[in-house]
């Protein structure tokens, strides 16, 4: 008898209908470019993203774009999101601790909700709503929405600070 292995595609699948999306950028990279120069600061940001892919394949993400400093990221878990999310905070901490000479500060955004899936791309007011969550953030912050939240706090392994208003 034949011993048969399942094909391993060479990138994740997509998650399709509800979903948990991730925005994150680098708070004040033009003013780091400036500060570093275009060859320094070009590192830096491939030593962030390659801290950002490893993450989200480790928490089971799907990275659906990257353009400069920021990411987009769908997961089909909303706790895994914000593991990620926390994982990847805690590594450019110890990343400023050891290279005060360039800090990275990071924010980031979560919210959990239906999206439209076309292609590898997804869209619809829940993706919104992401993105200004992630806009709403400060440097070194994991701001995530109400829903998300109440997803992930049954499990007890996650700590969230106090809640505020954000118009979004």
């Amino acid at each position: 008898p034949q011993t048969m292995a399942p094909a391993i595609s060479p990138r994740p699948v997509a998650p399709d209908g509800t979903v948990t999306i991730m925005f994150r950028d680098i708070q004040g990279s033009t003013a780091m470019t400036e500060r570093l120069g275009d060859q320094r600061a070009q590192e830096v940001l491939r030593q962030h993203n390659a801290t950002v892919r490893d993450q989200v394949a480790a928490h089971g993400g799907f990275e659906v774009k990257a353009q400069g400093d920021g990411f987009m990221v769908a997961f089909p878990s909303a706790r895994r999101a914000v593991l990620c999310a926390m994982n990847v905070q805690r590594s450019l901490a110890k990343h400023r601790l050891e290279h005060p000479e360039h800090p990275i500060h990071v924010r980031v955004g979560l919210h959990t909700g239906e999206a439209i899936k076309e292609g590898d791309d997804f869209f619809g007011r829940n993706v919104i709503m992401a993105a200004r969550i992630a806009a709403a953030a400060a440097g070194d912050e994991i701001l995530v929405s109400s829903l998300l939240k109440q997803l992930t706090d049954s499990a007890g392994d996650i700590q969230f600070g106090e809640g505020r208003d954000v118009s979004l």
